[in-house]
C-alpha cells in the first residue's frame, strides 16, 4: 500500500505533455476583485462560485487583525493567502506551502503587491515539520487533496498551537477522519458548513472551524 501511493504521489507530480490546440492555455478568474491567471490544466475550484464563497467563509472564519500571523497549507495559487493577508496588514505574516510549482508561480504574480506574503513551493508534509517550534501561528488554513491531510501533517499543525484553524475537504469520509484527530489533539468543532459544490454528483465540500 506504501508502495503504492508513493507511485501515485510521484506521477501527480511528473511533468506532463500539454497540447493547447486553441487559445492561451491560461484561463483567468477573480475572487474579490483580485485577478488570477492561471494553466488551464492547474488546479482551480469545480464551482464556478466555490474559490469566492470559500474565500469569504475562511476570512470570517479567521478572526485575523492587524498585524496577525496565518498558515495556508496546500495552497493553490493562494487565493485564500490572499484574503488572510489582506486581513493581517503590512504588519502581519502569511506563509503560503504548495507542492505544485506552476500553481506557486501564477500565485506569485497574482500577489505581487502583497510582499508580507511568502509562497513556498514545498511539500506540505515537509515544510510543517521545518516550521514546529517557530513563531505560532494565530490561524492555519488547509485544503488538502482527496485523500486529506492525515496523522502527520496533522500533528505537526496542532503542535504549532495555532489559535484556530480551518479545515477544508471534498471527502466526507477523510474529512471525518481529519477532525478526529484534531479532536484528539484538543481542538474542537465549533461551526461546520457543505456545500454542493459539484452538481449532480455525491461529493460535497466541507469546511470546519476548530479552536483549542
Amino acid at each position: 500500500d506504501r508502495r503504492a501511493a508513493s507511485a501515485r504521489r510521484a506521477a501527480a507530480h511528473a511533468a506532463r505533455d500539454e497540447w493547447v490546440f486553441e487559445g492561451s492555455g491560461r484561463a483567468v478568474e477573480y475572487v474579490a476583485g483580485r485577478r488570477w491567471e492561471v494553466a488551464a490544466t492547474g488546479f482551480w475550484q469545480a464551482h464556478h462560485a466555490a474559490a469566492q464563497r470559500y474565500s469569504d467563509l475562511i476570512a470570517e472564519w479567521s478572526e485575523l487583525g492587524p498585524g496577525g500571523r496565518a498558515w495556508d497549507l496546500y495552497s493553490g495559487a493562494g487565493v485564500f493567502a490572499a484574503r488572510l493577508a489582506e486581513q493581517a496588514g503590512r504588519t502581519g505574516v502569511v506563509l503560503a506551502v504548495e507542492s505544485a510549482r506552476p500553481a506557486v508561480a501564477d500565485g506569485a504574480a497574482a500577489l505581487r503587491d502583497l510582499p508580507w506574503v511568502e509562497l513556498r513551493a514545498q511539500r506540505v508534509e515537509r515544510w510543517v515539520f521545518e516550521h514546529v517550534g517557530g513563531a505560532a501561528p494565530d490561524v492555519v488554513v488547509l485544503d488538502p487533496p482527496r485523500a486529506g491531510a492525515g496523522k502527520e501533517v496533522i500533528g505537526a499543525v496542532t503542535a504549532s498551537g495555532p489559535a484556530r484553524i480551518v479545515h477544508v475537504g471534498c471527502d466526507p469520509a477523510a474529512f471525518a477522519r481529519d477532525l478526529g484527530l484534531y479532536q484528539a489533539a484538543g481542538y474542537r468543532l465549533t461551526d461546520l458548513r457543505a456545500f454542493d459544490a459539484f452538481p449532480a454528483t455525491h461529493h460535497v465540500e466541507c469546511l470546519a472551524l476548530l479552536r483549542r
